[in-house]
């Protein structure tokens, strides 16, 4: 087993190529410690396993670097272009396809059977990287002993596409674009050598856009199922550390899963965007490669990376307990604390609100007469309601652009209820909850449930959310239609917080009919209740803690510091409400990977059931003086009866017209 009192010089090998038994190989570059001859010592090794192209890893910044870095501590970092990209073989017909997760655990095996492996595998990943982690895990190969998941969702359907049942804009604004370009881009001719025109045919002929999937499955079911972890938590063997952040939507994800593992495990949850913790905003950053070290060092060579701070002595959950700060499009500091854990979620003492008249949130143990009769509130159907809810994902706008605004602005298309302000602090972690009565005013319905944090001086900062397409309250893969006029008991689990509301401040609840810049718009205008008091006491309840009695982390600072926000890249990003033809519409042009994201997206607030996605990636290639220009174009509409999505790709060479293909879908709407 290879050291780890040192350090090593690293070698690389590009292109390496791992035979698949259909026949195809897969492309692979290899960090290796450069280990002293003769000595016999083999290494674990560590996968990435990725669709974006391992030729593109130094556009991400220094994730780059975060190969070599393990190399230098014994292992070997194999970073493997999925089957149908970058320079591997094949074709490609949709995320975590069937072929993929065959692969996948070839690959696992293949690394474990080379001279230069001890037969110990891990793997590591970001994003997609981090969903074949998932893939990986639930299939469970017993040469991987251990997997670090950072910024991702287990389950495709609930986490990506469709969260709560409807049509999620991210997918069809940046991620169809992107991977309908990348999907049909040359491998490097320099690293392939000879045959790279061979393998670049085989996709051309063969592969699908992505977002044809997504579009074709719009109600969850088997095609879903197969992908990620889904309820398959007992199956997972391997060692399981999990990183999340708050300012992403997967910190949620992220913690539910750490409950439902059966096996070693590790969650930690900051304050960061969609990137690793090390160079993610809002700051404090931390080093998380050392954290994934410690990881790996302890579950693939049985070692302590520092004997005087052993990984199983320390609380497995860490999050970051965040405070009260201004909305900022992006901010640069977020005030708070880690807090330590023994479980997940923690101990906590749940205390209630109820929504009463006139919005006010009165706390259960006030003493306030109880209303003996129902009240309602009227909550209209508003399209544009949700301005102020910031990107979901936030990897949309690296390196963090889109994060909330001041709640107020959507106040008028919402209901809202404030509480008394506190007298005392209270620090909130755990899962939120509601129970609200739902009186439905049409038969398709999206609810949009956001718990807000309202400074002395007014400023409302969003804490929590949750969001549900009514159609939905039963079952993703059934959609039920709602009954005009009839009241449905609509409980909800908001997104997991860690928060301190300090003295002085109010809780505010606000509900909404659409999350205009985040879901795709439901279809009829219309005006639905909320019922509070009598027998239908509608309310929200929130995990209150006590102080810690565990000391912080004692995590290692970044070694990458923040570029100052003047020389941040910076998209372009406008909503705009056209207030005579009665449209929202949200445009943005951002870099993205290697590439450049384009978006219109617009919406009829009079007929909310006409709304269009028009987004488009470039992929410029430069490579050996020749230059290859993949330019994919995603165009989505629907009407009252359904969804059409057209995709165009097209490739240039040296300018010239080379390659050209559309693909198109219909499908009918379908509790969306």
């Amino acid at each position: 087993m290879v050291s780890h009192l040192m350090t090593y010089p690293v070698k690389v090998l590009r292109n390496v190529r791992i035979p698949m038994p259909d026949g195809v190989t897969l492309a692979a570059d290899l960090h290796l410690p450069d280990l002293p001859a003769g000595t016999g010592l083999r290494s674990p090794a560590i996968i990435e396993y990725t669709p974006y192209h391992k030729i593109n890893n130094a556009v991400y910044g220094p994730r780059a670097t975060r190969y070599p870095f393990f190399a230098s501590h014994g292992y070997v970092f194999v970073n493997v272009d999925i089957r149908g990209t970058g320079d591997s073989e094949g074709f490609n017909d949709g995320p975590s396809s069937d072929a993929e997760r065959r692969d996948l655990v070839e690959v696992i095996g293949w690394c474990a059977r080379q001279p230069w492996c001890d037969g110990q595998v891990g793997m590591i990943g970001i994003s997609y990287t981090a969903g074949v982690c998932y893939d990986a895990a639930r299939q469970a190969p017993q040469e991987l002993k251990a997997v670090v998941l950072c910024q991702m969702c287990s389950d495709w359907y609930d986490g990506m596409a469709c969260p709560g049942g409807t049509p999620r804009l991210f997918g069809l604004e940046n991620f169809a674009p992107l991977m309908a370009a990348y999907n049909f881009a040359p491998p490097a001719a320099h690293l392939v050598g000879e045959g790279w025109r061979e393998i670049w045919a085989q996709r051309l002929e063969r592969s699908t856009p992505w977002s044809l999937a997504y579009v074709q499955h719009l109600l969850d079911g088997p095609y879903w199922q197969e992908r990620l972890l889904r309820d398959r938590h007992d199956d997972v063997r391997a060692a399981v550390m999990l990183i999340g952040g708050w300012c992403d939507w997967y910190g949620d994800d992220m913690l539910s899963t750490y409950a439902r593992l059966r096996g070693p495990k590790r969650v930690i949850v900051g304050p960061w965007t969609h990137n690793y913790p090390e160079n993610a905003w809002p700051l404090p950053r931390i080093s998380d490669r050392h954290e994934c070290l410690r990881w790996f060092d302890r579950h693939l060579k049985g070692i302590d990376t520092d004997p005087l701070r052993p990984l199983d002595q320390e609380p497995p959950v860490s999050v970051f307990v965040r405070g009260f700060a201004p909305p900022a499009a992006l901010r640069r500091e977020e005030p708070g604390h880690f807090r330590q854990e023994h479980q997940w979620p923690p101990a906590s003492q749940p205390r209630q609100w109820r929504l009463g008249t006139h919005g006010v949130l009165t706390p259960n143990d006030a003493q306030h007469p109880t209303q003996e009769e129902a009240d309602h509130d009227v909550l209209a159907y508003r399209p544009d309601a949700g301005v102020a809810a910031g990107r979901y994902a936030i990897g949309q706008f690296l390196p963090g652009w889109g994060m909330p605004d001041d709640q107020r602005l959507d106040e008028g298309l919402s209901l809202v209820y404030t509480a008394p302000a506190l007298t005392q602090a209270m620090e909130v972690v755990g899962v939120p909850k509601t129970r609200l009565h739902y009186r439905s005013g049409a038969s398709t319905a999206f609810l949009s449930v956001k718990l807000c944090d309202v400074a002395p001086d007014g400023t409302s900062v969003l804490v929590s959310r949750a969001v549900l397409n009514l159609t939905h309250l039963r079952s993703h893969e059934r959609p039920e239609s709602l009954v005009p006029g009839r009241v449905y008991t609509v409980e909800l689990a908001l997104q997991a917080t860690a928060y301190r509301f300090e003295a002085g401040h109010r809780l505010r609840l606000m509900l909404a009919a659409a999350d205009v810049l985040n879901a795709w718009p439901t279809p009829e205008l219309h005006a639905s209740a909320i019922l509070h008091g009598g027998l239908h006491t509608s309310w929200l309840e929130l995990p209150v803690v006590g102080p810690s009695d565990l000391p912080p982390p004692a995590y290692l600072p970044s070694g990458f510091e923040p570029l100052p926000m003047a020389e941040l890249p910076t998209p372009d990003y406008e909503v705009r409400r056209d207030l005579i033809r009665g449209t929202l519409t949200c445009s943005y042009r951002t870099q993205s990977g290697a590439g450049v994201n384009r978006s219109r997206y617009q919406v009829d607030l009079q007929q909310p059931a006409q709304a269009e996605v028009d987004s488009d990636f470039t992929y410029d290639i430069d490579r050996e003086g020749s230059r290859c220009s993949v330019h994919a174009r995603c165009v989505t509409r629907s009407d009252a009866s359904g969804m059409d999505h057209e995709v165009h790709t097209r490739i240039t060479l040296d300018g010239q017209p080379f390659w050209d293909r559309r693909w198109h879908t219909r499908v009918p709407r379908q509790g969306w």
